[in-house]
């Protein structure tokens, strides 16, 4: 049998040497590796760093550059001026401010028509406040915000209203105006004589604008955006109507006539005698002041043509008045009966107006004190 060599036993020590030998180099192979690996991630971390830096500067230096735009999706009075230099905007919101301002409003009042237009009647409108507040609500937002509407145009969604508003004073001097020229005084109903020719004048009613009811109807009307309005007025009924004209009396100088009239309807016609030219009648408008049943006569010109009369006639045959006399508020003036029945239809008297004496009595209850009588020619 063949004796085997055996081989010496390895220290203990040496080889614990031997392993830790083996650990070292590992670890440190491991840590060479790990080193590249770092350093790449750290470029890389940096290379974002700095490109998140770039971009997020580039970002901020863009918004800057476009912060005098107002941002998408603003709207004001429903135009969108998204986009725009507040200036740009306020060129776009021109037109409708003008159609706000310059919007006509046709007026009618009793037969009177008026244009006028909603600048005329007070509206005042801007959009100034609204451009304010637009870009105000611009600038509460943050930079990025900003930035994100405008890179990816995000509209806003916000709406503002121009301002307009009314100035009252202006609607009220235009209700005054107006009032004066819808004014119409009611008709009284009369008789008249012009250029030889008896006129007759129905009553016709008046109207008054009702100033209340009007400044109202064109604030509504304002406010509501109508083009057309139509102001309420009321009809002024005449003191004097066809119905309660009563009698007029009228003397016709030319014909020595007296013409009673029931209202606009001629009633009754008598002859008279009327002033000499030396004492002429007078012409006018007058009206019966005291009426006089078997009046007595008081002489009126002791001086002149009645020195050779008696200061006063008693009632009777021989009275210059008659039996009826209608005094007159024309001085010294009265209808009356005559004894002088041959001077009717003759320029005789001293003024007065003479009737046969049955003729005075005749027309003597028929009228009242207060009866219009026009003397003309």
């Amino acid at each position: 049998m063949t004796d085997e060599v055996a081989e010496p036993a390895k220290d203990l020590d040496a080889m614990e040497d031997e392993t830790e030998n083996q650990d070292d180099d590992g670890e440190r192979f491991a840590t060479k590796r790990r080193r590249p690996l770092l350093f790449s991630l750290a470029i890389g971390l940096a290379l974002v760093l700095l490109s998140t830096g770039c971009a997020a500067f580039a970002g901020y230096r863009y918004e800057k550059a476009r912060s005098g735009l107002l941002l998408p999706g603003v709207f004001v009075s429903g135009i969108d001026i998204g986009g725009m230099t507040r200036a740009e905007a306020e060129r776009v919101l021109a037109p409708r401010l003008s159609s706000v301002l310059d919007r006509k409003l046709r007026i009618r009042a009793g037969g009177v028509k008026w244009v006028r237009t909603a600048r005329q009647l007070g509206v005042r409108a801007s959009v100034d406040r609204a451009l304010d507040r637009a870009i105000g609500m611009s600038n509460r937002l943050g930079w990025t915000s900003r930035l994100f509407h405008r890179l990816l145009d995000r509209p806003v969604g916000e709406e503002f209203d121009m301002a307009v508003s009314l100035k009252d004073s202006a609607v009220e001097g235009f209700v005054n105006n107006a009032a004066e020229r819808v004014f119409k005084r009611p008709t009284n109903a009369f008789l008249d004589v012009q250029d030889g020719q008896v006129v007759k004048r129905g009553s016709a009613p008046g109207r008054e604008l009702l100033t209340g009811p009007a400044r109202k109807a064109i604030l509504r009307a304002l406010e509501g955006g109508r083009s057309s309005v139509k102001l309420r007025f009321r009809e002024i009924a005449p003191a004097v109507t066809e119905a309660n004209l009563g009698d007029t009396i009228i003397v016709r100088l030319s014909e020595n006539r007296l013409y009673l009239y029931d209202g606009l309807k001629l009633a009754r016609t008598y002859r008279v005698a009327t002033g000499s030219p030396e004492f002429p009648t007078p012409q006018g408008r007058f009206s019966v002041i005291n009426k006089r049943i078997n009046p007595t006569w008081v002489n009126p010109a002791k001086d002149t043509w009645g020195k050779d009369l008696p200061d006063r006639i008693p009632p009777g045959p021989d009275n210059p008045l008659g039996t009826r006399s209608l005094d007159l508020s024309a001085p010294g003036i009265r209808i009356h009966g005559t004894p002088s029945s041959g001077s009717i239809g003759q320029y005789a008297s001293h003024g007065c107006i003479r009737m046969f004496i049955s003729d005075s009595e005749a027309l003597f209850p028929l009228i009242e004190i207060g009866t219009p009588v026009i003397i003309a020619w």
